[in-house]
C-alpha cells in the first residue's frame, strides 16, 4: 500500500510546513521545512551569515493510529564569514538529544503510564529501553509537582513487592495516591517526614496493626488521632469460624472435610448477604455441628458492634460480648480478642472518625495491576507508574437523569405559543389526500355477487 501526495496529513507544528506525506508498509513518512528559519547566533558578528543550505534530520512523531510516523526534516544551516562556524536553525519543537518530538515525548508519558513499555514503543518504532528511559525523563518533574502538601486524612500501608516492604501513602478524603517509599522501616519513614513541614496539616491516620507504626506515629504525629482499620478486626472475628472448622476435622472423613471446605463460604459470609443456597448449606452443616451455629453467632454479634454509632456504646458492646463469651469458645477468637486488648484505643476511634484504610488497601492491588502489565520493571518505575495513575483526583463522570420526574413543570415555549413555528415553510407540511385503496366493504360485497364471476 502507498498514498503519497503533497499535504495528505498536515503535521499541525506551528512554523513547519509539510512538503510532502507517504504512507507505506505500515508506516507515516513526512518531508517538511521550516516556513521562516531562526539560528542561535554563532559569534558576536552573528549577522554576516550566508545561506548554506540544508541538513536533512529525522525525527520520530506520536503516532497516527497504530502506525508510526517519521519526519525527515530539512533544517536551514548557514555559514559565517567572520568565525567559519556553522549554525542551524532552531527546533522548540524537537526533544533535544532523542530525535523526536516533544509530541511525542508527552503521548510515550500518557501512554506508558498505563501500558507496557514493548506495546508503547511498537506503537511508535522505538526500542522499549528508549521508550523507558524517555518515560522516566519525562515523569519524574511531574511526579514532583503532584506532591503537593499533607493530606488531612493520611492512610499509610505497606506492599510487599520486590523482596521487600515499602512504605505505601494514600489520601484517603481524595481517594489519591500521596508517596510511595522503597523501605516501611521506621528509619525510611521518619527521614520521609523529617523532610517535611507541613505534618501539622495531618489530622487522622489509618493504619494496620504494625507494632512499629506505634513510636513512629506518636513521635511525627502527636496530635493526630490514629483510627486502626476495622477491617482487619472484623476479620480476625471473621477468622473465628475457619478455626472452629479446622477443630471438627479429626472426626471427619476426607469427603466431609471436602464438603465442608467447599460450603464454608457461608460461614464467612454476615447472614445479611446470605443468598438462598448459603441458608441451605449452613443448616446441612449446623445439623452435624449445632456448635457451628452458636459459634456463628458470637462471630455476628462481634462484627455487629461496628454497626452502632457511639462510641461508648461500642465498648460497652464489646464488654458485655466479651463477658458473655463461653469460655469453650474463646479459644477460636483468640486473634480478635487480643487485638483488641493491644489496640483497643486505636481501634475505637473510628466511631469518633469514620475512616477505614480500604482506599490505601486498594491501592495494593493497583501497584499489583501496574506491575503485572510488564516484565523486569524497577521500583522507581513502578512508582512512577502508580503515582502518574492514582497520584491525582480522577475526574467523575456526570451522571445522567434518567427520572422522568424532571419535566414536571417545564414549559415548552414552541408547543404552546400561539405563533405559527412552521413560519414561511407552513406550505411544506400541508397534508395531500392519501389513496388508501378499494374500501374491505366494497370488495365484500364484490365476492357475494355471484354475477361478477
Amino acid at each position: 500500500m502507498n498514498r503519497e501526495g503533497l499535504v495528505a496529513d498536515d503535521l499541525n507544528i506551528d512554523n513547519i510546513e509539510t512538503l510532502r506525506h507517504v504512507f507505506s508498509n505500515g508506516q507515516h513518512t513526512f518531508e517538511s521545512k521550516t516556513v521562516a528559519p531562526r539560528g542561535d547566533p554563532c559569534c558576536a558578528h552573528w549577522a554576516k551569515r550566508w545561506p548554506n543550505g540544508f541538513r536533512s534530520q529525522q525525527f520520530i512523531d506520536e503516532p497516527r493510529g497504530t502506525f508510526p510516523a517519521i519526519i525527515h526534516h530539512k533544517r536551514r544551516r548557514w555559514g559565517c564569514d567572520h568565525c567559519g562556524g556553522t549554525t542551524y536553525e532552531e527546533l522548540p519543537w524537537a526533544f533535544a538529544g532523542r530525535g523526536m518530538t516533544w509530541r511525542l515525548s508527552d503521548w510515550i508519558l500518557k501512554e506508558g503510564a498505563g501500558t507496557s513499555f514493548t506495546r508503547v514503543a511498537d506503537r511508535c518504532g522505538l526500542d522499549a529501553r528508549t521508550v523507558a528511559d524517555v518515560f522516566q525523563e519525562r515523569a519524574i518533574p511531574v511526579v514532583k509537582e503532584i506532591k503537593a502538601h499533607m493530606p488531612r486524612v493520611l492512610g499509610l500501608d505497606e506492599k510487599h513487592i520486590f523482596q521487600g516492604f515499602r512504605a505505601v501513602m494514600g489520601n484517603v478524603e481524595q481517594r489519591t495516591m500521596f508517596w510511595m517509599l522503597p523501605s516501611r522501616s521506621n528509619e525510611a519513614l521518619s527521614e520521609f517526614f523529617a523532610k517535611r513541614d507541613d505534618l501539622d496539616r495531618v489530622e487522622v491516620v489509618t493504619v494496620d496493626m504494625y507494632a512499629g507504626y506505634r513510636k513512629l506515629l506518636k513521635d511525627w504525629f502527636p496530635r493526630a488521632t490514629v483510627v486502626i482499620d476495622k477491617f482487619h478486626i472484623t476479620r480476625y472475628a471473621t477468622m473465628a469460624m475457619d478455626r472452629a472448622r479446622a477443630a471438627l476435622r479429626p472426626g471427619q472423613t476426607q469427603r466431609e472435610r471436602v464438603k465442608m471446605l467447599h460450603q464454608r463460604w457461608c460461614l464467612l459470609k454476615h447472614r445479611q448477604d446470605w443468598e438462598p443456597k448459603h441458608v441451605a448449606a449452613f443448616h446441612r452443616m449446623t445439623e452435624m455441628h449445632p456448635e457451628l451455629a452458636e459459634i456463628y453467632e458470637w462471630k455476628e454479634r462481634a462484627c455487629a458492634i461496628w454497626d452502632l454509632s457511639d462510641r461508648r456504646e461500642a465498648e460497652q458492646a464489646y464488654i458485655a460480648w466479651r463477658r458473655d463469651l463461653p469460655t469453650k469458645y474463646a479459644r477460636f477468637f483468640k486473634r480478635f480478642t487480643s487485638a483488641m486488648t493491644n489496640w483497643g484505643d486505636w481501634i475505637f476511634n473510628y466511631f469518633e472518625h469514620r475512616y477505614t484504610n480500604a482506599y490505601v488497601e486498594r491501592l495494593n492491588g493497583m501497584i499489583d495491576d501496574a506491575n503485572r502489565i510488564g516484565r523486569g520493571y524497577s521500583y522507581r518505575v513502578l512508582f512512577l507508574k502508580t503515582m502518574l495513575q492514582h497520584g491525582v483526583p480522577k475526574p467523575r463522570k456526570k451522571k445522567v437523569n434518567r427520572s422522568r420526574d424532571i419535566l414536571d413543570g417545564v414549559v415548552y415555549d414552541f408547543m404552546t405559543a400561539d405563533v405559527d413555528i412552521f413560519g414561511a415553510f407552513g406550505d411544506i407540511f400541508e397534508e395531500e389526500p392519501v389513496n388508501h385503496g378499494i374500501p374491505l366493504a366494497t370488495l365484500s360485497e364484490a365476492f357475494r355477487d355471484r354475477s361478477r364471476w
